[in-house]
């Protein structure tokens, strides 16, 4: 054991870097080169047999130099250098595979016509309805271009009037033109709505309901629920806190004004009317209090992981809502398998599968303020908590200083943790930094788990 540890002793500081990086940071380094594979992937259009023969090439001379022993100071002909090379290829390769084939037979065949189509499908989501207009999600099962119904696949939004009530699995007739979802300089409707996996639009249509319904029915029941607890929360309480705590429980923000909405985006507090981590920590949080205390602590932290699966589904799953959802539950799991969860593995980890499901995550502005705010957290919480509790105890006797520190660190510091990591993105996202921010997020917060719970 000595003359091992003398010989890593021995070893060049780049080369027990690397090391270390590898024992300790496997996942991390593995989804980092699997994300840039997709990035990568997204600049340079190759096919993908070429990103597969690559993926395949890496991994047998991953194999070849694990059997012939590479030494670890040739890093570049290391095993765990071809595993990375593996990663990136096989990340280009899920990119490639996620572009669809706009053929006859998938609706964005359609898209830019000069004449009306009648396309047939079913909702998939429940009706959007806004002032003026619904927007309705439909997955297409037929078109007509005027010579009978031709089968078709695909999803399609669609914009018809207000007046109509529609529900989830409703089967619908369409008649209009169909566009490829538009874009500009200051936003992409076209990225936003591929990564939901929708390329085609109808700006206004007629509908016609028609008799059946499809869909699946533990769907129709989740947002049957969900529907019910929205018209209880309109029942008790008046507009616009009727409103506001729809968004806060269940992510729905239609209800509130265009002016009001404007405001929270001004002050940098619009995260508090969508979904978060935030929202799944407090939903976490209740759950193995409550489940525990009756069943034990391993069936209290199962029945919790269902409930944040149920939460999830109930309030509709995007990306930001499924990142916290899978990272609450692992950190569940960990804790009860007796295992310390190291956080910058999972994240990555999470983005990573995530991803493997769908690469457009990547360009989701909801996820990604979900990821950086988690990694500021990871990152920055306890340097900060550390430094402040440093500085107060120059000034003030040990036990104020723990009594202190604890309220400060909940909510000033780890807020502005996961503010300096999400900065960058919402300069780049939105054009626009809120310094407003930094003092409205500490007052919020407190309020927030009260609020979520006693709604």
């Amino acid at each position: 054991m000595m003359k091992g540890r003398m010989q890593t002793d021995n070893l060049p500081s780049a080369s027990r870097v690397r090391e270390q990086l590898t024992a300790h940071l496997p996942l991390v380094w593995i989804s980092l080169a699997f994300l840039a594979g997709i990035i990568i992937a997204s600049l340079v259009s190759l096919s993908i047999w070429i990103w597969v023969g690559l993926a395949l090439l890496f991994i047998v001379l991953a194999i070849l130099a694990r059997l012939f022993h590479i030494p670890s100071s040739f890093f570049i002909l290391h095993p765990f250098s071809f595993i990375l090379l593996f990663s990136l290829s096989l990340g280009s390769a899920r990119y490639q595979l996620s572009i669809p084939n706009f053929d006859a037979f998938h609706i964005a065949f359609y898209n830019d016509r000069n004449y009306d189509l009648l396309i047939t499908g079913y909702l998939v989501e429940p009706p959007d309805y806004r002032d003026t207009y619904t927007n309705l999600r439909l997955r297409v099962t037929n078109v007509d271009t005027g010579d009978g119904d031709l089968e078709a696949s695909g999803l399609l939004l669609v914009r018809v009037d207000a007046n109509q009530a529609f529900q989830y699995g409703d089967i619908i007739r369409l008649r209009g033109k169909l566009k490829t979802p538009p874009e500009n300089e200051e936003f992409s409707y076209r990225d936003y709505l591929a990564a939901q996996n929708i390329h085609s639009y109808m700006s206004s249509a007629e509908v016609t309901v028609l008799p059946g319904r499809e869909g699946n029915p533990i769907s129709a029941a989740l947002y049957a629920l969900k529907a019910r607890s929205l018209a209880n929360i309109y029942r008790i309480f008046p507009d616009p806190e009727s409103s506001l705590l729809a968004g806060i429980l269940l992510g729905v923000d239609t209800g509130l004004t265009k002016e009001l909405q404007q405001a929270f985006k001004d002050t940098g507090t619009a995260h508090i009317i969508a979904i978060s981590g935030f929202n799944i920590s407090i939903i976490a949080g209740i759950f193995v209090t409550l489940f525990s205390r009756f069943f034990g602590p391993r069936w209290g932290a199962a029945l919790a992981i269902f409930g944040i699966v149920f939460y999830t589904l109930l309030v509709g799953g995007d990306a930001a809502v499924v990142r916290a959802a899978i990272m609450g539950s692992l950190a569940l799991f960990a804790r009860q398998i007796g295992r310390r969860q190291f956080a910058l593995n999972t994240l990555l980890a999470v983005a990573m599968f995530m991803c493997l499901w769908n690469p457009l995550y990547l360009w989701d502005v909801g996820f990604q303020l979900s990821f950086f705010a988690t990694l500021g957290l990871i990152l920055y919480a306890e340097p900060f908590s550390q430094f402040t509790s440093n500085i107060l105890n120059r000034y003030f006797p040990l036990s104020t200083v723990e009594k202190i520190i604890q309220p400060l660190s909940d909510f000033v510091l780890l807020t502005f943790a996961a503010q300096l990591t999400t900065i960058p993105i919402m300069a780049y996202q939105f054009q626009r930094i809120s310094l407003v921010s930094f003092i409205a997020n500490p007052f919020i917060l407190p309020a927030q788990p009260a609020v979520m719970i006693l709604g």
